[in-house]
């Protein structure tokens, strides 16, 4: 699902803003925007991104190292931010098949016409 235009509710963006936000890292914000502009083959509807890990020869990468790498911020402020995000109720981050897939939905969220 590509979309044009992503309205994100005002109490979201005071959360993804907020000094408490910064506190968790400064890059809350940026790592928030790269998760709404996901690749296209990420969005499995309205509200939900599914990543999944890849195997290539003999090379495995995790859903974790594809996300974390799109993200391009350090393995430890990802790790932080989304679980920050989680536990605030913007986002819903779940873990499956022993991290080869990986299901992010938005709370906040809505497409105009």
């Amino acid at each position: 699902m590509a979309h044009q235009r992503i309205n994100v509710s005002q109490d979201i963006v005071e959360v993804i803003t907020s000094k408490e936000a910064d506190q968790v890292t400064t890059l809350m914000a940026r790592i928030y925007y790269r998760l709404l502009v996901a690749p296209v083959a990420w969005w499995v509807s309205n509200e939900m991104l599914r990543i999944s890990g890849s195997t290539r020869e003999e090379f495995s990468t995790s859903a974790q190292v594809t996300l974390f790498n799109w993200l391009r911020v350090p393995p430890e402020e990802s790790r932080k931010a989304l679980q920050w995000l989680h536990e605030k109720g913007v986002i819903t981050y779940l873990r499956h098949q022993g991290g080869q897939e990986i299901e992010i939905t938005f709370a906040g969220l809505s497409f105009p016409d």
